[in-house]
Order: structure tokens, then sequence, then C-alpha cells
């Protein structure tokens, strides 16, 4: 039976370079000597932060001292009356009239 139908291979169709995926797998003997070269590199790293550690004085631990308060000004009264201009009654009569725009 003949079918129209290829084998398509998705890492060509998303422009996937296999030989170049392929360099980065874990078991390749590249990726394994560079994995102990960062091992390494860390190990050396951590011993010679502890050996600081043991070297270099402590510094003495800071004090907490609480922030001093400021004293708030009281509220303000509230407006009891306001007089609205007649171009804000315009705004807000317009705002309401606005039916299916809202």
């Amino acid at each position: 039976m003949i079918t129209n139908h290829r084998k398509i291979v998705w890492a060509e169709e998303l422009g996937i370079d296999m030989k170049q995926l392929r360099k980065e797998h874990p078991d390749r003997w590249e990726q394994i000597m560079m994995k102990k070269r960062l091992g390494k590199r860390a190990e050396d790293y951590w011993a010679r932060e502890r050996m600081l550690a043991r070297v270099e004085p402590e510094a003495p631990e800071a004090v907490y001292t609480p922030p001093s308060r400021v004293k708030t000004r009281g509220k303000k009264a509230k407006v009891k009356s306001y007089e609205f201009t007649d171009a804000q009654l315009e705004i807000a009569k317009r705002s309401l009239n606005a039916r299916g725009s809202v």
C-alpha cells in the first residue's frame, strides 16, 4: 500500500541541530570531564571559604534598635458642605446619562 505521508523529523522542522544536541548528552566523555573540572573548582572554593572562616575574626553581631516612632497628625475634619460648580454638575449629568456606553 502506497501512501502520501512521509516520516516527519521534528528536530529538522524545529531547526534543532541533532549533532550539537548529542554533544551535550551527560554520558559523553567531554561532559563527564567538564563535570569533574567544575566539581574540583567547587571543592577548592569551599575549602578556601572554610579556611578563611577559621582565619578571619568574626564580625560582632548587629544589635537591633527599633526605629523611633514619629507622631502622625490627627485626621482632618470632614467637609460638611461643598458647592459644586455648574461645569462639575454638567460632567456628572453626562456620565450618568451615558446609558449603553458603560
